[in-house]
């Protein structure tokens, strides 16, 4: 179910949804090595609950800006116990993985027709990386920022710009997502009593560092 509130005026745009899905045999995508090759799979994590809320809003450019914020709460949970060998984890109730509760973005954009620009910061709070939830990404902070200017047209390119793209602007050192999720990565006693071994330890994608990419494109 997604119910939901969109206001559009003369300067302002935004939009208040509310959202709750329930999956059943939800497929979670991770990776495996078979031999020292990573390799895409899934693991069936059973079933989840997930609730939350996402708001944003946004402006008609003032005086050539243009600004915008969004925020997501997120609320989602494991409805059953995880099957290893003939026991379980205890799993039911814990927070989903790859699942942050908060998200914040604020953007501003700038374009008077000549020169254009924006900037961008995103906020994500950590999320975890088992189903027992027992290890957890941190949280992350990063920011992007672009700026360009437009160029006259010359024979047959139309309308072509030009524009600086600085990436991870703060050159922020943070992992940027997780690779391989596990169900646990500590041992753990299962409902039925019996020892469950540690599953290893999850992966995570390591975010580039500050970088500055110039970009030149053209209509015809």
């Amino acid at each position: 179910e997604e119910p939901g509130y969109r206001y559009q005026g003369r300067r302002i745009v935004g939009s208040v949804t509310l959202f709750n899905y329930n999956f059943t045999n939800r497929q979670v995508a991770t990776q495996t090595y078979v031999g020292n090759l990573p390799v895409s799979t899934t693991i069936n994590e059973g079933g989840q609950t997930t609730r939350g809320v996402d708001m944003e809003i946004g402006s008609a450019p003032i005086w050539h800006f243009s600004p915008y914020a969004s925020f997501e709460y997120l609320h989602a949970t494991l409805d059953n116990n995880f099957r290893v060998g003939n026991d379980y984890l205890p799993t039911k109730g814990k927070t989903a993985v790859e699942s942050p509760h908060y998200q914040v973005s604020l953007g501003l954009t700038y374009d008077d027709g000549r020169i254009f620009g924006n900037f961008n910061l995103k906020y994500m709070s950590g999320q975890y990386a088992t189903f027992m939830n027992d290890e957890k990404m941190p949280a992350q902070v990063h920011s992007d920022m672009t700026i360009g200017a437009y160029l006259p047209s010359v024979g047959f390119l139309k309308k072509p710009k030009f524009q600086l793209n600085f990436i991870n602007l703060w050159d922020s050192h943070y992992l940027s997502g997780i690779a391989a999720v596990l169900p646990n990565a500590n041992a753990t006693r299962g409902m039925n009593g019996t020892s469950i071994a540690s599953a290893g330890s999850p992966t995570y994608y390591i975010a580039s560092g500050f970088t500055v990419a110039a970009q030149l494109s053209t209509g015809f």
